[in-house]
């Protein structure tokens, strides 16, 4: 082997060394390497063990104290794993057997559980899903539950978990809410008053009552202005109050408006305006009605009685009574004509007193009234064109009523009254005529009774003279008919009860005050025939006179007499002795001292009496701080009837009484008196002799 040769083989050999220690080298390295790699596998290995079993721990801790029931279950409904609360609330658990929540489910709810099942297939998740579920005591529950599926590695639907909530004591709750909101909105949308509710001063909604008020459909008023179902003159003062509601001012108020239906009726109601608290800034009110139309009516009827009454009042002549009567109630009750006839005390026939307006009468009118005296009972013909008693001729009205005139069970005449419409005497309309008739009856039998007494009397000079000193309006009855002034109190008492038996089941305070107000016009009337009665007799009384301490006598009024806190009565002088009879001069201080402390307006009133002497009398004073009484009424408060003011005890009587007490002693009185500052009555009485 040559030289270069073996050289060449002996170099290759040591780079074959060379390379063959290199990668001896390297698979050190790499085997370290791979070695280090290995222990950090296996460090991730127990740091991923440890974590899940920490994760896993947590995940039984969470499903152990789930307060709710929680099912894992396959899509069948089989149940593979629960929680506490779900093994309470089913009853079984799984060490049992298997347990299918199928099997739970009320039957009325499974066509509404699987039309669910297919949505919750399709989407995934269920959420607030309501259904019936028997628990472990077969009682049906409402539950709530949300679930959703859980997919494998392909994303296929595997399984489903979910958390049932019982719901029961809720439904329950929310049913009785519901029954009672029911309940509620029938009691308001029947309720007798009218209620509407209004946002931002339209009309959102109304119940039934309100509807029918105004004659309108459901939903004809939705959204209007309330504005526009008032009449124009009441919207500004509406208007006004709603203004202060807005500015905080007031939380509600009440007012008496009225209303323009849909056919352009006009009603008037009470109304009450309140607000309704929200959280959502909307001007939203509540407005109450109440139709009181029928009250209005009542009312006007009661004070228009009054005042009829109040008509005829002091008149004589039988003529001018009759005829204050017929157009009064004609006016009074919307009569198209009303009519007295008298019979005549000597031929015994029928006599027309008074009509309003003036008509004709047909013969068959005359035959049907003297059948009505004769029976002595009120008649009512509703539809005179099929009543036999008339002709075609003679018909002109579609209804007539005749009331006989009774004084003492005898029949003195006839109050009658037609209308054009048929049917149009009610019972209501003809007991209020009635009513009206036996007033009519007291005071013509009280006219027939005084013209007599004033024929009779003119044949007596002496009773002429007697007569011609009394007052004009008393001298007219006072003496013959004081007994019968009576009788229009139990007329008025009728009236009363008949009014209190139409009324008797309503709540309306408006009527029970008026019918009050009439009872305190009885009363009036009761102390105004007192009062007629004393003055009649104030100038026969026949006393022995003599002289009388005015000092005593006005302490002991003092001491007897009401007076007010707010009312002082103080002497301001020694008062005299006046030689009178101690009747007189006891109703002289006595009326002048109850007027002065009936009429004392001041939160500090004062009356002062004091005397002052002159050459031939006695000048008295009686004092008061009252509103005082305007110069033209000075002499007509002296005459009878005559008051300032509407007091239901004021009879108009008592200053009439010491006019005629102070002339009987050719005394005088006169008064001074400065508007809202006072008044002062001056009167002398003669010195004792």
């Amino acid at each position: 082997m040559s030289h270069n040769k073996r050289q060449l083989l002996e170099t290759s050999l040591e780079n074959e060394k060379t390379a063959h220690k290199e990668t001896e080298v390297a698979l050190q390295q790499a085997s370290k390497a791979l070695q280090n790699k290995n222990q950090e596998l296996e460090n991730v290995k127990l740091k991923t063990l440890k974590l899940v079993n920490e994760k896993q721990i947590e995940l039984d801790n969470l499903f152990r104290t789930i307060i709710d029931p929680y099912i894992l279950m396959d899509l069948k409904g089989y149940v593979i794993q629960m929680n506490n609360a779900a093994i309470d609330f089913f009853g079984t658990s799984l060490k049992k057997g298997s347990f299918n929540v199928k099997n739970n489910i009320y039957e009325k709810d499974m066509k509404h559980m699987v039309d669910a099942f297919h949505e919750f297939l399709k989407v995934g998740s269920l959420r607030n899903f309501q259904i019936r579920l028997f628990d472990k005591n077969k009682n049906l529950k409402w539950v709530d539950i949300n679930c959703n599926i859980i997919f494998d590695v392909n994303q296929k639907p595997k399984l489903a978990q979910g958390i049932i909530r019982d719901i029961t004591h809720q439904k329950q709750q929310q049913e009785f809410f519901n029954m009672q909101k029911q309940q509620l909105d029938i009691i308001v949308e029947y309720s007798p008053l009218g209620i509407a509710l209004i946002e931002d001063g339209k009309i959102l909604k109304t119940n039934k009552t309100f509807r029918d008020l105004l004659n309108y459909e459901e939903g004809e008023l939705s959204g209007l202005p309330f504005t526009h179902i008032l009449i124009e003159e009441d919207r500004r003062k509406f208007n006004n109050h709603v203004k202060k509601l807005a500015n905080k001012k007031a939380h509600s108020f009440s007012i008496i408006k009225r209303y323009k239906t849909k056919n352009a009726k006009i009603f008037k109601a009470k109304t009450k305006v309140s607000l309704v608290i929200n959280t959502d800034n909307k001007d939203l009110k509540v407005i109450v009605i109440e139709d009181i139309t029928k009250d209005f009516i009542n009312q006007s009827l009661l004070m228009s009685l009054n005042r009829l009454m109040y008509s005829v009042l002091g008149k004589t002549d039988i003529q001018e009574i009759a005829k204050e009567i017929v157009t009064n109630t004609s006016r009074l009750l919307a009569l198209e004509n009303c009519a007295i006839q008298l019979i005549d005390p000597v031929t015994k026939e029928l006599k027309k007193a008074a009509n309003y307006p003036k008509e004709q009468e047909c013969s068959v009118y005359n035959k049907i009234a003297n059948d009505v005296i004769k029976k002595n009972n009120t008649l009512i013909i509703n539809d005179v064109v099929n009543d036999k008693r008339y002709t075609k001729e003679n018909i002109t009205y579609g209804s007539i009523i005749f009331i006989p005139i009774i004084v003492k069970k005898h029949v003195i005449g006839l109050l009658y009254s037609k209308h054009s419409n048929k049917n149009f005497f009610s019972n209501h309309l003809s007991k209020t005529l009635t009513t009206i008739t036996n007033l009519a009856a007291v005071k013509l039998e009280s006219a027939t009774n005084l013209k007599l007494l004033i024929e009779t009397g003119n044949k007596n000079k002496e009773l002429v003279k007697n007569l011609r000193r009394s007052n004009k309006e008393l001298d007219d009855f006072a003496h013959v008919v004081s007994h019968d002034l009576k009788s229009p109190l139990r007329n008025m008492n009728a009236l009363t009860s008949w009014i209190q038996e139409e009324i008797e089941d309503t709540e309306n305070d408006s009527i029970k005050e008026n019918i009050q107000m009439l009872f305190n016009q009885i009363d009036k009337m009761d102390h105004l025939i007192n009062g007629i009665l004393k003055y009649a007799r104030i100038d026969q009384v026949n006393s022995v006179n003599r002289k009388i301490n005015i000092q005593n006598l006005v302490e002991n009024l003092i001491k007897t007499l009401y007076i007010p806190e707010h009312v002082t009565v103080h002497i301001n002088s020694k008062l005299p002795l006046i030689k009178m009879d101690k009747f007189r001069l006891h109703q002289l201080f006595q009326n002048l001292l109850s007027n002065a402390i009936k009429y004392c307006d001041k939160n500090n009133g004062f009356v002062t009496v004091g005397a002052t002497e002159e050459n031939t009398c006695w000048k008295f004073y009686i004092k008061d701080n009252g509103p005082g009484i305007p110069e033209k009424y000075h002499d007509k408060v002296f005459k009878i009837f005559k008051t300032l003011k509407d007091l239901n005890s004021s009879t108009g009587v008592g200053l009439s009484i010491v006019k005629k007490i102070i002339d009987m002693h050719d005394g005088k009185i006169w008064i001074d008196s400065v508007d809202q500052k006072g008044t002062t009555f001056y009167f002398t009485l003669p010195k004792p002799k």
